[in-house]
């Protein structure tokens, strides 16, 4: 038998833990067809069934999970051996790649990223815009920007700040419907809202309960999405701060009653934190951070300045 290649063991994981083969295939960042004939040549070479197609997804074989058992070991030590070789990689050259918000990833980070290229032209900094949390012990991401501190004892995490939401609506949707001035009268009032995969949400079925079912018009997956219903006036939604501040064209509504704090934390795995490349990126990060902090929290740097000088 061929000695076994580790990345396809590596998709043989991927579709374990998924139950489908696009799932598994986004994950891996490979076409479906490219996934479903690297299976197939496994189970070839294993002369063994590994799934079995079900009404729910596709379920392992007991040869399947004898497999996945082994396939995890060697992943274990596969992804150590990276992470060791990853840290005694000293010049600033390769790829890093951060996991961040859409919003915040698509509209923010963009930005700031040409003064990083501009200090360090041999880095490629790749960016992974998901909403989803990453795996870093798996190398999905080399570093996350989230807005929880994580519990896993092999990462380091930096709180770098704190990011804010508030509630918005476009100076054309004012004009046409009014300006609510209590959170009982967003009863009257289109909203622009979370598809059902946020359904489940605290923060947003508390938003929601503000607005009549049938007035919830518009629904997205995309907060950039949403950012761009919002202004194009068919209703009120809820957005970052430093995002929806920064257009003209929007207002923000009750920030006394409406205004969801989440702390942004900076993580990566401990062994990677040693690259010069990795810590060049993650240094960056907690710096633009720190210098948008203001408008990250929705407040203006001379408002925050006064709130100092009241507090002492």
């Amino acid at each position: 038998m061929n000695t076994l290649d580790w990345s396809i063991l590596r998709d043989f994981i991927a579709v374990a833990e998924t139950g489908s083969l696009s799932q598994a295939a986004r994950r891996l960042r490979l076409s479906q067809p490219t996934l479903s004939r690297r299976i197939a040549a496994l189970e070839e070479q294993l002369k063994a069934q590994l799934f079995q197609r079900t009404p729910r997804g596709l379920l392992l074989t007991d040869a399947g999970e004898q497999v996945l058992s082994g396939a995890r070991r060697v992943e274990e030590e596969a992804l150590a051996i990276e992470r060791q070789a990853e840290a005694a990689h000293q010049t600033l050259t390769g790829t890093v790649r951060i996991s961040i918000t859409e919003a915040l990833g698509s509209l923010w980070l963009p930005s700031k990223l040409a003064a990083f290229h501009a200090a360090y032209p041999g880095v490629c900094v790749e960016v992974l815009v998901d909403n989803r949390i990453v795996n870093l012990i798996r190398r999905e991401a080399d570093i996350a920007v989230r807005t929880f501190r994580p519990e896993q004892p092999d990462l380091i995490a930096k709180k770098a700040g704190d990011l804010v939401m508030g509630l918005y609506a476009s100076r054309s949707y004012l004009d046409r419907y009014g300006r609510p001035n209590h959170p009982s009268e967003l009863k009257d009032h289109f909203h622009v809202g979370f598809d059902e995969s946020m359904s489940n949400h605290p923060g947003v079925q508390k938003l929601e309960r503000h607005f009549s079912t049938e007035r919830i018009v518009h629904r997205s997956s995309s907060f950039v999405g949403q950012l761009s219903a919002t202004l194009a006036g068919i209703g009120i939604g809820a957005h970052d701060c430093i995002l929806a501040d920064a257009e003209p064209t929007l207002e923000r509504l009750m920030p006394e009653h409406f205004k969801h704090e989440v702390e942004i934390w900076l993580v990566t795995h401990a062994d990677l934190r040693r690259s010069a490349r990795i810590r060049a990126v993650f240094d960056f990060l907690a710096d633009v951070i720190t210098q948008d902090r203001h408008p990250l929290t929705g407040r203006t740097a001379a408002a925050a300045a006064a709130t100092l000088g009241n507090a002492a």
